[in-house]
């Protein structure tokens, strides 16, 4: 047949360069975070809440994000010390 090729058997796998990803997030997702907490909180006083409950639940809320934050970043690293301060107990 006129034009016919013969099929090839490809051997090796494309490569692709690796491109470094920036994973924190963007300044406007950044800032709703923040908003949340203004909204929330102003919400709270239209409630009825005092001034005092809701600077604490807010802080709270923010340490317990820190917190979270700093395990997920350090998560291997705190296993590893968890696991060996676990594994020592006589």
């Amino acid at each position: 047949m006129p034009g016919s090729t013969t099929p090839t058997l490809i051997t090796t796998a494309p490569t692709f360069p690796r491109v470094a990803h920036d994973n924190r997030l963007p300044a406007a997702a950044t800032l709703g975070l923040i908003a949340v907490f203004a909204i929330l909180g102003a919400i709270l006083a239209l409630a009825g809440m005092t001034l005092g409950a809701i600077v604490q639940l807010l802080a709270c809320c923010a340490a317990v994000g820190a917190v979270t934050a700093g395990a997920v970043a350090s998560g291997r690293r705190l296993a590893a010390l968890l696991s060996s301060a676990l594994g020592n107990l006589q």
